[in-house]
């Protein structure tokens, strides 16, 4: 007879074990935590202590410094992040085609106002209804160099031209003192055409082979190509020219302020490129509801202020720009004139068949000036 309470105890045993591994999982993983990924330099410890303490969400802070590796990760799997900032163009376009993002509940985005109307109007062409992609960040690509090295190795010669880039008699001359170039296609190629007197916006095998030609003639010269190593190279003397953003490279004028250095970045006078990074929800993130408390807490004009007076990288919050610092907010690198905004332009999405074949022919051509043949 004691075998049947045994059988009993076991069998209690097995459900109450079974309960434990299996039991529906409270919410209180979604009440806690948000997984964030982002681009370095972007928030402080201060933006996101201040988002803990308010919320009492815990951020999961993860880095990166290339779209390649964002849309590498987000691609292969679910990434299990909650909120992520890809670039607009061209990655967010394409992303959406191919159903990488979750639709934004903008009903819980209270503090969703008046976005900064020039920006809202380019991301309009990558999300016309921004249903997936709220811009946030924005700035330029232009040229930061050493003022003084420069002038003395390239005397007479304008400073606010990319010719001072992309000629290569200039960077023979500059070239023992490090040249740095960044490590995607899109950032150069489309200047290089603008350069050559061809449109940016070209997608002509002729036009792309003539691009990559000079680009073989600069070739030589480049010592690096790279997104985030530029701003310490300038500052320690490695490089005396660098293709770079603007928001990096207002970090790398002032750490050169602090050791003797005379850093300063320009924007062509031909034009440049207009960067927008996006705020955006993977799909099968894993606490959405997260996800918007903490877009919700970046769209307030406190915080977007913060970001930019910390970083000087502008957000999009209109609301926003009277608390921003006047020295920052009355600098033309960070904040252009109507002038040279209107000649800044955003790279047209690829979303059909001609521009996404077109892509891979100046992925191949890129890999080759890189591997230098």
């Amino acid at each position: 007879m004691r075998l049947i309470p045994r059988v009993i105890f076991i069998l209690v045993s097995v459900f109450f074990m079974g309960w434990l591994f299996f039991k529906p999982v409270k919410k209180t993983e979604e009440e806690s935590c948000v997984n964030i990924y982002d681009w370095y330099g972007m928030l402080t410890r201060e933006i996101i202590q201040q988002f803990e303490d308010e919320t009492g969400i815990r951020v999961r802070y993860d880095l990166y410094d290339n779209n390649e590796v964002l849309e590498a990760k987000l691609l292969a799997s679910n990434s299990g992040y909650d909120v992520v900032f890809p670039s607009a163009s061209p990655y967010v376009s394409r992303q959406i085609a191919v159903g990488i993002y979750q639709p934004i509940n903008k009903a819980l985005l209270t503090n969703l106002g008046k976005l900064n109307p020039f920006i809202e109007k380019q991301m309009r062409f990558i999300d016309a209804e921004m249903k997936y992609a709220l811009p946030y960040y924005w700035g330029t690509l232009g040229i930061a160099f050493d003022v003084d090295k420069i002038s003395a190795l390239l005397p007479g010669v304008s400073q606010d031209s990319y010719d001072l880039l992309f000629n290569p008699e200039n960077l023979k001359k500059l070239a023992p003192y490090g040249i740095s170039f960044l490590e995607e296609a899109i950032d150069v190629f489309p200047l290089v055409l603008s350069y050559l007197g061809k449109s940016r916006d070209s997608m002509n095998a002729n036009d792309l082979e003539e691009a990559y030609q000079h680009l073989l003639k600069l070739r030589p010269y480049i010592r690096r190509f790279t997104s985030g190593r530029f701003i310490n190279d300038l500052v320690m003397g490695d490089s005396c020219i660098a293709q770079g953003w603007s928001g990096e490279a207002q970090q790398a004028e002032q750490e050169a302020k602090d050791v003797g250095r005379n850093i300063k970045y320009i924007i062509p006078k031909e034009g440049s490129t207009l960067w927008i990074d996006c705020i955006a929800i993977p799909v099968g993130a894993p606490h959405p509801r997260n996800a918007h408390i903490f877009i919700n807490f970046l769209l307030r004009p406190d915080i977007s202020a913060k970001i930019t007076n910390q970083t000087k990288i502008p957000t999009v919050v209109q609301e926003g720009y009277k608390l921003i610092d006047a020295h920052i907010r009355n600098n033309p690198n960070i904040f252009p004139s109507k002038e040279v905004m209107a000649k800044l332009y955003l790279d047209k999405p690829q979303v059909d068949e001609k521009s996404i074949y077109y892509d891979r022919l100046r992925t191949r051509a890129w890999a080759k000036v890189r591997l230098n043949r």
